[in-house]
């Protein structure tokens, strides 16, 4: 199959495609005894502007942050996880938090022996204009022992997705919601125009710009475009719902693998949405185009 090349540069994406070295989210932990053999552990993420995390409730739109603690023997946890943006007032709830934010859970220990409290935290960091990859962290924090305080410290060594990024277009298959296997070259061929959009049912400004593509697919659709979005979700139910919300009705496939998918690694996907378009030739004529910028692009093209 004959390949074809497109040499991207992108632009205001590019400063923000963080490696896994470069989070804008950082975590520092702290210990404060308020009893006998009671501990309140703060779990405070830091966050560089312009991006955000969200509460561990989150409604349905971006991944909400979640603490999993591993059994111990020795300590018995008292409530949830309470939180509380950085700034907020009291009682009031963010719908996400992007100048920081506080969780906190109270234990107490059965005996005064040393103990570790061994705990993980999953959370997602985006901004108004594309999320990154899912993160879970593992951490070891000491409880009553010497040290009851630690911070993690991202590294600032990591260079940023570099800006002469090439990607290459092959032909793929991938399965649709019903699990029949979809051929790309099937739709590009027949299409003069094909979108293809990397996105995810957790990811907001994905799901907004779906929405923003839906009277553009419906304008150019009868003259020759078409859309394929490949979704990283992992939770099939998850993926079909928002198709069914949002109303998309062009082809959506996905091997629910999210960034572990290898379309995914093919095409350096490290944040979403990315997209690109392609001819019927399998050339690629343009990528990472959004809103105005997709608008002007289509209009160019089919007048």
């Amino acid at each position: 199959m004959k390949q074809f090349i497109l040499l991207i540069f992108f632009n205001a994406i590019a400063f923000l495609g963080y490696g896994q070295d470069n989070h804008p989210v950082s975590w520092e932990f702290r210990v404060e005894k308020t009893g006998s053999l009671t501990y309140r552990v703060n779990f405070v993420a830091t966050i560089k502007a312009p991006y955000h995390i969200y509460p561990q409730t989150s409604g349905g739109m971006g991944m909400p942050t979640e603490f999993l603690f591993e059994d111990n023997q020795n300590i018995r946890f008292i409530g949830e996880v309470e939180e509380k943006g950085i700034g907020a007032k009291d009682g009031e709830e963010l719908p996400y938090y992007k100048k920081g934010a506080i969780f906190s859970q109270v234990l107490k220990l059965k005996s005064d022996n040393q103990t570790e409290l061994k705990f993980a935290i999953k959370y997602m960091a985006c901004n108004d204009q594309m999320c990154l990859p899912p993160s879970k962290k593992n951490y070891t924090l000491s409880i009553n022992g010497t040290n009851s305080s630690a911070a993690e410290h991202n590294r600032t060594s990591a260079r940023l997705n570099d800006s002469n990024s090439k990607w290459i277009y092959d032909d793929f298959v991938m399965s649709d919601t019903m699990g029949k296997k979809i051929s790309s070259k099937e739709i590009t061929a027949k299409s003069k125009y094909t979108f293809i959009d990397f996105w995810a049912s957790w990811c907001v400004p994905c799901r907004a710009q779906g929405l923003a593509l839906i009277p553009l697919y419906n304008n150019y659709q009868s003259r020759g475009f078409d859309v394929i979005a490949v979704s990283l979700d992992t939770n099939p139910t998850a993926w079909k719902k928002a198709i069914e919300t949002d109303h998309y009705t062009w082809t959506n496939v996905s091997d629910l693998k999210g960034f572990e998918s290898e379309i995914a690694k093919k095409y350096h996907i490290t944040a979403i949405p990315r997209n690109f378009l392609v001819d019927n030739k399998g050339n690629i004529v343009a990528g990472d185009l959004h809103g105005k910028e997709l608008e002007a692009k289509l209009a160019e093209l089919f007048n």
